[in-house]
């Protein structure tokens, strides 16, 4: 059961009520008492009892002396009355009695000397042992003796000595009964105190252990009342419901923590069947969790349900059920319930959005590939095929690139409501990523159904949109590959990629429009990943190099200088044409190392040149920039190490970019050309005249040279001049002189680009164009035969620009 957590009071209750010390200290405080108490009494006691047993020793070692006492008094009589009779009768009949008294003396008096102290008062019986032997030994003597005056002498000894052992004997055997009639009488008080003692330690502890009792019971008592508050206040502030229900499942108890999961008053829904409460999908869930539960003794379940709120809602809940219906106290299966409504909801929630695209709220890729096999799965029992749409934005990029991308996540969002829009509710339409979106068309009659929606699709997509605050519109188009799977046909991902196929081909055809996936596309397409697996290949093992195309002063025909044009050379294929690789490589991004390896080897290579075959003025040699290469972080570093690493003079470099890059972020492209033309690099613009809008800013850009396009140039001369009219040649080179014009006005030097025929020549030097380049001069020549052209000039410098036969020759 899950509920709130005790109160800061009640958690600080525990403690007094089962009589804890408050701290380490009052611990120490209110017990040293007790045990220095106890510890003293102990000694106590304990001393008691060994005064007692030393009492009780000595009296018994002084009643064993005072029966060796009455031996040696009695060894010693016996001996005197043996030393009478012997005087009586004579020595020779009694001298053995005599000995054997004199010996049992002598054991008496050693025994008694053993058990006795003589150096306190029993030393008078051992002095008078030793005076009354010597009274026997001199009467013995004695007996042997004829003469009657020492025999009385000798026997007037015996009884002095025999009344001093005695009397020495008979003290003796006094003080020791003295003696233990005291040690008694101390022993028998220390006895009683001891006894009474014990009875008070007794009743002492008697009284601590009966406190210790009670204090025990109220303890118990108060903690059992204080853990039923507890577990009442926790039962009825829990956030959880608790219900008691019978085996029928009619409630008869429930928590007041209805009110906040249900909306019921706390009695309110007492007698009811709890099933009635369940959503009736729910009811089969809770029946056997019920079943479950109520099996055996103590057994629980658990449970998912939908309980209906007060307000007619449903709740999701999750519910325990414990079986308590033997248990004499509750006789109830207790229902612990908790609401878990946010929890699914979060669930559902992360479920949407693991398979829908979070910026349009449409099916993401995993949802869109999911349905899709699905799909394909029906095809086998149905007749109808399935068919997929793929649609890509076209030049979507323009948009984040000019308005930001929060105008193109808007625009998405637009193209995502509209289509929702334009096609059925049965289709699936998903968000692949980027401008990228798919469209899952189930139940195709026929192949004419997918090709009409995707001109509606395409049809919608054409009205403008919305642009944002300021009331702009936006325009945009698309692409739309179709693809049609038909029976037996279960590769979703094959069938999606037919689709993306088909819409690379429509973009191909001119963009905004729809294609219809044919196998020789995927061919194509093939071919086109074969040529970028290639491409990277040749990248990573050099097999670039660069051809060379002069360029001439008109006027005079000399060697002006050189265009660097790459060229690449396939292993296999030979030399690729540029046209076959260039797309390819700006697509992917490889155009980039290649820009930079034809930047070094035209820097190095002319670099050279200018060494072995000076000239005034120097030659130059051009390099084309591409749009990745003018969009690259550090591109004015890279021209500026490679001026750095190769010796050529910044003035003798001209980086070419096409009138076309100009249109796509002018104030970018300006900024970059500016710093391009700090480093002393000359700056020219390629193809001149084929945009449509940089003549308006031609005035402000950091440009020296304008390349006319070969599409003018080619005009000039295209009709023999037998066949023209009075005023036919001025229209012939009409752009040409307007561009000429304005290259001269501007300060800038003009470059005519495609020169093959003598006319244009003399043309293009009337209109004062300073400089052509062309086949009609030199194709492009590898650096060995460059290398051979500046060595003939070197003895005959320029070309023969006459119009005859031999200049034509010396063209070609």
């Amino acid at each position: 059961m899950r509920g709130e957590q005790p109160s800061g009071e009640c958690r600080r209750a525990v403690g007094p009520g089962i009589g804890l010390p408050t701290g380490p200290l009052g611990r120490f405080r209110g017990s040293w008492r007790r045990w220095f108490a106890v510890v003293l009494a102990f000694n106590i006691a304990l001393g008691m009892g060994f005064s007692v047993v030393a009492l009780r020793h000595q009296a018994d070692a002084r009643s064993h002396a005072d029966v060796l006492l009455s031996d040696l008094d009695a060894a010693a009589s016996a001996q005197e009355t043996a030393l009478w009779r012997a005087v009586s009768a004579g020595a020779a009949t009694t001298g053995s009695t005599l000995d054997d008294a004199a010996q049992r003396v002598a054991d008496a008096a050693q025994r008694v000397a053993d058990t006795t102290d003589v150096r306190t008062d029993d030393g008078a019986v051992a002095a008078a042992v030793a005076a009354y032997r010597d009274a026997t030994r001199q009467i013995a003597a004695a007996l042997d003796d004829t003469d009657d005056a020492a025999r009385a002498a000798a026997f007037a000894t015996l009884t002095p000595a025999a009344r001093t052992l005695h009397g020495a004997i008979a003290d003796t055997a006094r003080r020791h009964r003295d003696d233990n009639t005291h040690a008694g009488l101390v022993a028998d008080v220390e006895t009683l105190v001891m006894m009474l003692f014990a009875a008070v330690m007794a009743g002492l502890l008697f009284r601590r252990f009966e406190a210790a009792r009670r204090s025990g019971e109220l303890g118990v008592a108060a903690a059992k009342a204080q853990g039923e508050a507890r577990f009442q206040a926790l039962v009825h502030n829990s956030s959880d419901l608790i219900t008691l229900v019978d085996a029928d499942l009619a409630i008869g108890y429930q928590t007041p923590s209805v009110t906040r999961l249900l909306g019921y008053a706390e009695g309110e829904l007492i007698g009811t069947q709890l099933a009635d409460l369940t959503h009736p999908e729910d009811r089969l869930a809770l029946f056997a969790a019920r079943a479950e539960a109520t099996a055996g003794s103590r057994a629980s379940a658990t449970s998912e349900l939908r309980l209906r709120h007060r307000d007619g809602t449903y709740r999701h809940v999750q519910s325990i059920h414990t079986n308590l219906l033997e248990d004499p106290d509750v006789r109830a299966v207790v229902v612990t319930t908790r609401d878990v409504t946010a929890q699914k909801a979060l669930e559902a929630q992360l479920q949407h959005n693991a398979f829908h695209d979070a910026l349009t709220g449409l099916a993401n890729r995993a949802l869109f590939a999911d349905r899709l096999d699905h799909a394909l799965a029906r095809t086998d029992r149905r007749a109808a095929p399935v068919a997929v749409l793929f649609v890509d934005l076209d030049d979507f990029k323009a948009v984040n690139d000019g308005a930001g991308h929060t105008a193109g996540d808007d625009l998405l969002v637009a193209v995502a409501e509209r289509l929702r829009r334009t096609l059925r509710p049965s289709d699936t339409i998903a968000r692949l990523g980027g401008d990228e979106f798919a469209v899952l068309i189930e139940d195709a009659v026929d192949s004419e159904q997918p090709d009409a929606a995707a001109q509606r699709l395409l049809a919608a997509l054409a009205e403008p949109f919305d642009g944002g605050d300021d009331g702009a519109q936006v325009r945009i188009t698309a692409s739309v590959g179709i693809a049609i799977g038909a029976a037996g046909q279960h590769d979703a991902a094959e069938l999606l990629r037919h689709a993306d196929v088909a819409m690379y081909a429509a973009k191909a055809a001119g963009k905004s429009r729809s294609a219809l996936f044919e196998p020789e596309m995927d061919s194509a397409i093939i071919g086109q990943l074969r040529m970028k697996a290639e491409l990277t290949r040749a990248v990573e093992r050099g097999e670039f190099t660069v051809y060379y195309q002069p360029t001439v002063e008109l006027s005079t025909g000399r060697l002006a200088g050189v265009e660097a044009l790459v060229r690449w050379e396939h292993p296999e294929r030979g030399l690729v044409p540029p046209l076959e690789f260039i797309p390819l490589a700006e697509q992917t991004g490889l155009i980039v190392p290649i820009g930079r390896y034809v930047l070094r080897e035209a820097c190095r290579q002319m670099r050279a040149w200018q060494l072995s075959y000076p000239a005034t003025p120097p030659m130059t040699v051009s390099v084309n920039l591409s749009a990745r290469e003018l969009d690259e972080p550090g591109l004015v570093d890279s021209v500026r190490a490679v001026l750095d690493e190769t010796g050529l003079d910044p003035a003798h470099l001209v980086l070419e970019i096409t009138e076309s890059l100009l249109l796509v972020d002018l104030p970018a492209t300006v900024g970059i050309l500016s710093e391009l033309r700090v480093l002393g690099v000359r700056l020219a613009v390629d193809d001149f005249g084929t945009g449509y809008s940089s003549l308006a800013y031609l005035e402000n850009l950091p440009v020296d040279i304008l390349k006319i396009d070969k599409s003018f140039v080619d005009r000039i001369g295209d009709t023999a001049p037998e066949l023209l009219g009075p005023d036919d040649a001025p229209q012939q080179s009409v752009m040409v002189s307007a561009i000429s014009q304005l290259g001269h006005a501007l300060h800038l030097q003009l470059v005519a680009e495609g020169i093959e025929q003598p006319e244009q020549v003399h043309a293009l030097r009337d209109l004062a164009c300073q400089y052509g380049q062309g086949y009609y001069f030199a194709r492009p020549l590898t650096p060995g035969a460059l290398g051979e052209l500046l060595h003939r000039q070197a003895d005959e410098p320029g070309w023969n620009l006459e119009l005859s036969a031999r200049g034509a020759a010396a063209g070609g």
